[in-house]
């Protein structure tokens, strides 16, 4: 019996959908934009739950909890590191936080993109062979995600909050 080929559309027309759409998303995140100062803590805190949730809903099995440290310490190494290339600055007219996305968080954003991609094309390829149970995939991918996303704001917060510190026509810092 020959195994069947894959259809190549299944891989061009995810293509054309995600490239338009990461476009005009790259795009807006190059333009200066409000930073929320007082709301920054909402995401990470909803993230963070979300990871936990995730373990205390459906627990791995004890032999599989030794993936989650590495899932969650990077996770939390690229989110730190994408926060630090989000530029932050008060502007000089009204005295409002503003972030605009760098060139290196587009980087960050595209190779995360492409290693997902990659690691759900392999796993599906793969899947029978490697014995990979897709909920703890899931589970990593929800993991990693919230280390990620969490860290990248906890990292925005803890520098905006210095930058309208040091800003002369900054108003009153808002409590944490």
């Amino acid at each position: 019996m020959v195994p069947a080929q894959p259809n190549p559309l299944a891989y061009v027309i995810p293509v054309l959908v995600i490239l338009p759409l990461l476009y005009f998303r790259l795009r807006r995140m190059m333009k200066p934009a409000p930073l929320k100062l007082n709301r920054m803590w909402i995401r990470p805190v909803i993230l963070f739950m979300a990871g936990i949730l995730v373990l205390v809903t459906s627990p791995p099995r004890a032999q599989d909890w030794f993936w989650f440290v590495p899932a969650a310490v990077l996770g939390a190494a690229l989110g730190w590191q994408w926060g630090r290339t989000m530029a932050i600055h008060v502007d000089p007219e009204n005295g409002a936080l503003m972030t605009r996305g760098s060139q290196a968080a587009l980087v960050i954003m595209v190779l995360l993109l492409a290693v997902r991609a990659g690691l759900r094309a392999g796993a599906q390829m793969e899947s029978a062979a490697l014995h990979l149970d897709a909920a703890m995939i899931t589970d990593l991918f929800i993991v990693f995600g919230a280390a990620l996303f969490g860290l990248r704001g906890l990292e925005m917060f803890l520098r905006a909050r210095r930058v309208l510190a040091e800003s002369p026509q900054s108003p009153s810092l808002p409590k944490a």
